[in-house]
């Protein structure tokens, strides 16, 4: 009787085949933490552009922020702005900021609060820096505070 020394065509088959769904899962991952570490880059990146404005916001109380658009206006470059001209002059640049970025930025009132604060709305991708019940690109839901399912964005609470 003769007994077999070393190992077998279908050990090493199967060696191989474990092997190779072990890369191939290795390199799945790879992949996929790529793309959650360019998702947290951004995210870092909207956080750092509402605490920007909201901090504008805190020293400019008196300036209104909520509803005005984002044009810029060169007027604030004088010695004679108002806190409104602040206001404007600061949307406009943090606007601009957001855009260089690929990003939008909404100031919104804050859904389901009673201090009638203000929300500062940073979106990227296909998400829309908005409140809405019924759009699925918005960021939050209208009437409460939630995220809508797969929304790119970032709220911050502001003044």
């Amino acid at each position: 009787m003769k007994y077999q020394k070393g190992v077998g065509l279908m050990e090493v088959i199967v060696a191989m085949l474990l092997l190779g769904v072990a890369v191939l899962g290795f390199a799945l991952l790879q992949y996929k933490s790529l793309g959650m570490g360019e998702q947290a880059l951004r995210k870092i990146e909207a956080v750092n552009i509402a605490r920007n404005l909201s901090e504008r916001m805190y020293f400019n109380r008196s300036g209104t922020y909520k509803g005005v658009s984002s044009t810029d206006t060169t007027k604030c470059l004088n010695a004679y702005c108002t806190a409104n001209d602040f206001a404007l002059k600061d949307i406009a640049d943090v606007t601009q900021l957001a855009k260089n970025k690929n990003m939008t930025i909404a100031i919104l009132s804050c859904p389901d609060t009673k201090n009638l604060r203000n929300c500062i709305y940073v979106a990227w991708d296909e998400t829309k820096a908005s409140q809405s019940n019924s759009d699925p690109a918005a960021c939050t839901e209208a009437d409460k505070f939630k995220y809508k399912s797969g929304a790119r964005c970032v709220v911050v609470e502001a003044f």
